[in-house]
């Protein structure tokens, strides 16, 4: 199934009651994330005290260092998790967007390993800083990557390559994948709310909240066949202070 959806069917229903779902996750995440950090930060507490006995030998010390080490990822993690599930009012952040896309490659790159998804980052040097609504941005840009991942399932060769560079006074991150170009028909409709090719498991609203978050900066997502995915945009944004 494919195309735009007949908001007075069935199907519409049963995605805008997920989208009521989700929503609800949504709230979920920042509920929990003090008990999460709690629990991090006993597992990284009991570790460092492990490794300062006298008697722990030097692969023990490296190995609790391991897991000390994977903690405070995780906390990191959770912390943008929170940020994503976070709507209430803006939380601007002035960054580097080089850093923004690491953020989200790191929320992703589990995904991106299970699928077997090559992955490739080119960043250009001092990089201008850039004032931005981080949860609704970092979210816009993981859709991107979530629809590259998609768009890969089950080719033989899986690459997604992601490039941040100076452009036009601003600055264009790049999504480029392997799957091949888009279908032209597909392209005409692909940033429509409710249009999708991926069937009733899917809302159809991704491509269409990434642009609008996009736009809401200042900035402008487009899609080329020689490019991939872009986002453009200005130094300053629309949240620049």
């Amino acid at each position: 199934m494919s195309g735009r959806i007949d908001l007075t069917s069935d199907d519409a229903r049963e995605r805008l009651q997920r989208v009521f779902r989700h929503a609800q996750v949504g709230r979920s995440v920042s509920s929990v994330t003090h008990d999460l950090n709690n629990y991090l930060g006993a597992i990284m507490a009991y570790a460092e005290l492990a490794g300062m006995d006298a008697g722990v030998t030097p692969d023990t010390k490296r190995m609790l260092g391991e897991v000390v080490n994977a903690v405070r990822k995780s906390s990191a993690l959770v912390a943008s998790l929170t940020d994503v599930a976070r709507k209430e009012k803006p939380d601007v952040r002035i960054m580097d967007p080089a850093q923004l896309a690491e953020r989200v490659l790191d929320l992703r790159r589990y995904d991106l390993r299970v699928a077997n998804v090559a992955l490739e980052t080119r960043y250009d040097a001092s990089l201008p800083l850039i004032s931005i609504n981080l949860p609704r941005l970092q979210l816009a840009t993981m859709y991107l990557v979530s629809n590259a991942i998609e768009a890969l399932d089950g080719r033989e060769r899986k690459k997604l390559a992601v490039s941040v560079c100076r452009k036009d006074g601003g600055v264009e991150i790049v999504f480029a994948d392997s799957a091949g170009p888009i279908d032209e028909n597909v392209r005409a409709a692909m940033f429509d709310a409710f249009y999708t090719t991926k069937g009733i498991d899917h809302l159809g609203l991704g491509l269409a909240l990434a642009r609008a978050t996009i736009e809401e900066h200042g900035g402008t997502l487009a899609y080329s066949p020689e490019t991939g995915f872009v986002i453009s945009l200005p130094t300053k944004t629309a949240y620049a202070t």
